[in-house]
């Protein structure tokens, strides 16, 4: 019996507004001659998967038809919402793949590696995502009084592209729209729902804070997409 051929959507949730860059669009923002976000999209896009849905605020999705239009033409350009997860809903919306990937904008460092082993997991569980074991003493803070110690064993910081099943992420797009979620596994882990994880990469940064921004501009003097 030959192999199946798996058909992958991606969700790239590119539409913050940028409040913790001082009101800059950081994924918009020009890293070693191309936008943030472009990297990631030249990744995906390279990796092979049917269809590229990004998001994006809605006052950007004329200027990001205008970035993106040559790259290739399997990329769809969707206004964001309010929230998070109102913007991966719109994202949804365009897809139809057997697996869909959901990956933040401001991630530009993503693997092929990377990608072939959340596919893999979402293969095995329906749900997967990288992360990274947390190594640093996790402390609760108040204000500027750190208030108690938190014990870092078992502990995992989540990264993305995190993946889901079509039917599994379709599944809980009621759920996303009537609750405050920081992202797609949280549903899953409030129904006790069985997510895998495998191990992520230290380069898949998230550029969140000026600092961030700083060390993407070192990697991306020695990054080439795959």
């Amino acid at each position: 019996m030959g192999k199946v051929q798996r058909m992958i959507d991606v969700i790239i949730a590119a539409s913050g507004g940028g409040s913790r860059m001082g009101g800059v669009y950081k994924q918009f923002s020009d890293l070693e001659g191309n936008p943030v976000v472009y990297y990631s999209i030249k990744q995906f896009s390279k990796y092979g998967v049917e269809k590229i849905v990004v998001v994006v605020p809605k006052e950007k999705v004329e200027y990001s038809k205008e970035m993106l239009g040559g790259l290739n033409n399997n990329i769809l350009i969707v206004p964001g919402g309010d929230r998070r997860q109102d913007s991966v809903l719109n994202g949804l919306k365009e897809c139809s793949g057997d697996i869909i990937l959901v990956h933040d904008g401001v991630r530009p460092f993503i693997k092929k590696d990377l990608i072939d082993a959340v596919v893999k997991g979402v293969l095995k569980c329906g749900t997967c995502a990288p992360g990274i074991p947390i190594n640093d003493t996790i402390k609760l803070y108040s204000g500027d009084k750190i208030l108690w110690t938190k014990g870092r064993s078992n502990l995992l910081q989540i990264q993305t592209p995190q993946g889901f099943k079509y039917d599994i992420l379709k599944d809980i797009v009621m759920l996303l729209k009537q609750k405050e979620v920081s992202d797609e596994l949280s549903i899953i882990e409030s129904l006790n729902g069985e997510i895998c994880w495998v191990l992520g990469d230290l380069m898949n940064i998230k550029i969140t804070y000026p600092g961030d921004m700083e060390l993407a501009l070192l990697i991306a003097k020695t990054w080439s997409v795959e």
